[in-house]
């Protein structure tokens, strides 16, 4: 004859399994319907120096845009406010650096969500243009090259022509040549930290592969525990 210890009711392990499949494909359901309309309203700021502008971005992370969203600008060190302004349609807001320091944005998108972006003050000044200092760098070469000019005029140039004593030099300045090479690598740079940004947004967002793998995760979990619920309550019967 058999033994009934050595075989354990299928059918209330059936009934458990069916129970725990129910619960298993309901609570992701529930999960998602309170959690989804929570996690779309928050918020993300993505931001960085060029050619003397801060360039900021906004989005939510189901990857829509943060429209007529404030961004407030402060002084990273001391918290001082330096401006104030608002994304267009496109979540974008773009400013001039007000001064050389860290920067903190802070994003207010609306019914409390908010989120913030710190830049280094080593990346804002790497960002600042280089006019004013190239101009007082032109000023002093212009200074020198007068200096030279006139040391030439005093010194006698005897046995040569005179369209010889009359050589006029171009050089490029590295300063100048440093500015020109800058402006090239920026105009590069734009559109990349543009695609590094859409790559953020859309690494935010789960795809369905993820949402499938964790109720995958979750069932196979809650079927283990049964399992071995089901033991136990066999053994002790």
């Amino acid at each position: 004859m058999n033994n009934p210890s050595l075989f354990p009711d299928l059918s209330a392990f059936r009934k458990k399994m069916k129970i725990v499949t129910i619960t298993a494909v309901c609570l992701p359901l529930l999960f998602c319907a309170f959690l989804v309309p929570a996690d779309a309203h928050k918020v993300n700021i993505f931001a960085y120096a060029q050619d003397g502008k801060v360039y900021a971005e906004a989005y939510f992370v189901d990857g829509s845009k943060c429209k007529n969203s404030v961004i407030e600008v402060v002084d990273g060190k001391s918290g001082e406010k330096l401006l104030e302004g608002k994304t267009d349609d496109n979540g974008q807001m773009s400013f001039g650096i007000p001064r050389v320091a860290s920067l903190k944005l802070i994003l207010r998108a609306g019914e409390g969500h908010q989120n913030e972006y710190i830049m280094s003050e080593d990346e804002v000044r790497q960002a600042m243009p280089a006019a004013k200092k190239q101009t007082e760098k032109k000023g002093e070469r212009q200074a020198e090259q007068k200096k030279r000019d006139a040391s030439e005029q005093e010194q006698p140039k005897s046995g040569q022509p005179a369209d010889v004593q009359k050589v006029v030099k171009t050089e490029v300045h590295p300063d100048d040549l440093e500015a020109a090479v800058g402006k090239v690598i920026d105009s590069r740079l734009q559109p990349i930290m543009k695609i590094l940004l859409e790559l953020q947004e859309r690494s935010g967002k789960p795809g369905l592969t993820e949402i499938l793998g964790g109720i995958g995760y979750i069932i196979g979990m809650l079927g283990i525990l049964a399992y071995f619920k089901g033991r136990r309550s066999n053994r002790k019967s």
